[in-house]
C-alpha cells in the first residue's frame, strides 16, 4: 500500500530534523567560504574610459544633435576596433611577459554607458597592477591606431585606470550559495531519515503494513510515575 505524507508530517519532519539542516547549511557554507579562499585564484579588474567627442562645436543643435546620435550609434563599432588583432597585437607586443595576441583577448571586454559617447575597455588579470598595466597599454594604442584606421579624430581619453577592483571570488554570493546548498542536502537527509525509518508511529500502520488488527496499547510511564512506584517500594521495603 502506498503511503502518503500529509503536510502536517512534512512540518513535523521539518522540526523533527531542524539541528540535520542548520549543521549542513553550516559546514556547506564554511567549505564554500574555504575553497574560494585557498582554492580559487582572485581576479582583479581594471577599467578605463573612451569619449567620442564631436568633430565640430560650431554647428547648430540639430546637426550637433543628430552627430552625436551618429556617435552613439557607432560605439559598437568602436568596440570592435579595440578588441580587433591590430590593436590587441600591438598592445601584447608591448606588454611582453609571453603574452599572446589570444590571451590578451580573452581578458580585454568592451560595453558602453547606456545612450552615451562614454566606451568602458575592461580588463580582468589575477595581478591587480597588471591588470591596471594592460589596459593602460590597450587604450593607449586604441587611441594611437583608430584616427589612421578610421580616418576620424574624435576619439580622446576620458578616464585612465589607476586601480583594480577584486570581481571574484564572491565571498558573499558563495556563502549564500553554500548555505543554499546545505538547506538542500538537510532536507533531503531529513526525509531519507523519514522515509527509511522502520518504526511504527501510528496504529493505522500496524494494521496497514502487517495486516493484524491491534488488540490494545501501552500508554508512556512519565517520570512521576515512575518516582511515585519507587517511593511506594521504598516504603514496603522500610515496614519490612
Amino acid at each position: 500500500m502506498e503511503e502518503t505524507i500529509t503536510l502536517k508530517e512534512i512540518l513535523e519532519t521539518l522540526r523533527k530534523n531542524t539541528w540535520i539542516i542548520i549543521c549542513c547549511m553550516i559546514i556547506s557554507a564554511v567549505g564554500v567560504f574555504g575553497f574560494m579562499n585557498f582554492f580559487v585564484t582572485p581576479k582583479y579588474e581594471a577599467i578605463s574610459q573612451v569619449l567620442i567627442t564631436q568633430n565640430a562645436q560650431d554647428q547648430n543643435a540639430a546637426v550637433q544633435n543628430s552627430e552625436i546620435q551618429a556617435n552613439i550609434q557607432m560605439v559598437n563599432t568602436y568596440g570592435v576596433v579595440i578588441k580587433s588583432p591590430r590593436i590587441l597585437k600591438i598592445a601584447a607586443d608591448e606588454i611582453g611577459s609571453g603574452m599572446t595576441l589570444e590571451s590578451l583577448a580573452s581578458r580585454v571586454s568592451v560595453d558602453s554607458v547606456q545612450n552615451s559617447q562614454v566606451i568602458n575597455i575592461h580588463v580582468v588579470d589575477d595581478n591587480p597592477e597588471e591588470a591596471i598595466r594592460m589596459v593602460q597599454i590597450v587604450t593607449k594604442n586604441f587611441l594611437k591606431e583608430t584616427p589612421d584606421m578610421l580616418k576620424i579624430k574624435n576619439v580622446e581619453l576620458l578616464a585612465n585606470a589607476y586601480s583594480a577592483q577584486k570581481i571574484s571570488p564572491n565571498a558573499k554570493l558563495g556563502l549564500l550559495a553554500g548555505m543554499f546548498a546545505g538547506l538542500v542536502i538537510g532536507v533531503i537527509i531529513s526525509f531519507g531519515r523519514r522515509i527509511f525509518d522502520e518504526r511504527f508511529k501510528k496504529e493505522e500502520e500496524i494494521t496497514s503494513r502487517l495486516k493484524i488488527p491491534v488488540i490494545g496499547t501501552i500508554g508512556n510511564i512519565v517520570r512521576s510515575e515512575n518516582g511515585y512506584d519507587s517511593d511506594q517500594k521504598m516504603r514496603r521495603r522500610d515496614k519490612k
